[in-house]
């Protein structure tokens, strides 16, 4: 019986990964237990082990696409046994339930727009079939009509390519974009006597970001409100200091966590650092590298 091979959860958040690279090609004898493929996650890199022994007789997912959680990558199968593609779709007769639900579906299939924007189409002659949406759902506004017809009539720069975001990069917008959408921003400037920092950096050989990251978890133990989050009407006060560090990599930007770093001497923090930002320029973070964050210093 064919064996599949799935893409896996590695984190509650994870809704899909991207296939990096195959260790075995088609037709190639596999092992149980050995690394099969290697998955991308939101930064994270993890092998995917073979399920069983036998034969990769099938990678439905190549190199560099995209799956959500839970789908099939592959298929392993006994050296001599038959395999077809269709074995892998389930087969079933529709019922009334399956007829109705697709009637709903093909309902749902006609163009949500706002009034305004099916106004201004059909004094444009836009097909809106032909413009993306950006509103609540999907739903067409007044918006990208207006921006579908600027594009039309050259007013705007014509694009070369487009260029899907996935794994790292396409995480690290989603974070980034989500955080300007539900936390308020501000910046402080201030004046600072470093004379003491960089005397400290020139005698033991520390870098500023070690000494930063001594210095704010010491502040975040004297001031425990500042390590916390907040959630819908509850402050969550976390009782350990775990301070992300940004860390720039030919993939994008990527955040590692130096675990209880209030508890470290600047000694432990540098070491820690120091194999943290290696990880993470060799592509080889794992999850508990990047999760349980309770402060950023980028």
């Amino acid at each position: 019986m064919p064996t599949k091979v799935f893409m896996p959860r590695l984190s509650l958040t994870m809704k899909e990964g991207t296939v990096v690279q195959w260790y075995k090609r088609e037709g190639e004898t596999v092992t149980k237990g050995e690394p099969l493929v290697e998955v991308l996650s939101e930064k994270v890199t993890y092998d995917v082990e073979a399920p069983a022994s036998g034969v990769l007789r099938k990678i439905l997912v190549p190199d560099g696409e995209d799956a959500p959680v839970n789908a099939v990558l592959a298929v392993i199968t006994a050296p001599e046994e038959e395999f077809r593609e269709e074995e892998l779709l389930i087969e079933a007769e529709p019922t009334p339930v399956a007829e109705k639900t697709a009637t709903i579906m093909k309902k749902s299939e006609r163009i949500r727009a706002s009034p305004a924007a099916k106004r201004l189409a059909r004094e444009h002659g836009v097909d809106l079939s032909q413009v993306t949406g950006t509103g609540p759902e999907g739903r067409i506004v007044e918006a990208d009509v207006q921006r579908f017809i600027e594009q039309a009539s050259g007013l705007l720069p014509k694009v070369r390519e487009t260029v899907p975001l996935t794994g790292v990069k396409k995480t690290s917008a989603e974070r980034v974009a989500q955080s300007f959408r539900t936390a308020p921003h501000c910046t402080l400037m201030m004046e600072v006597d470093m004379t003491k920092t960089v005397a400290l950096k020139e005698k033991e050989g520390f870098s500023y970001t070690e000494i930063l990251v001594k210095a704010v978890a010491k502040a975040l133990r004297q001031h425990p409100v500042m390590n916390s989050t907040l959630q819908n009407d509850v402050l969550k006060i976390f009782e350990d200091v775990n301070i992300g560090v940004a860390v720039a990599t030919e993939k994008g930007l990527v955040v590692p966590v130096i675990r209880n770093a209030d508890k470290k001497s600047l000694a432990e923090i540098s070491t820690a650092l120091k194999m943290l930002q290696e990880k993470a320029r060799a592509g080889k973070l794992e999850k508990e590298d990047i999760t349980g964050g309770t402060f950023t210093i980028t």
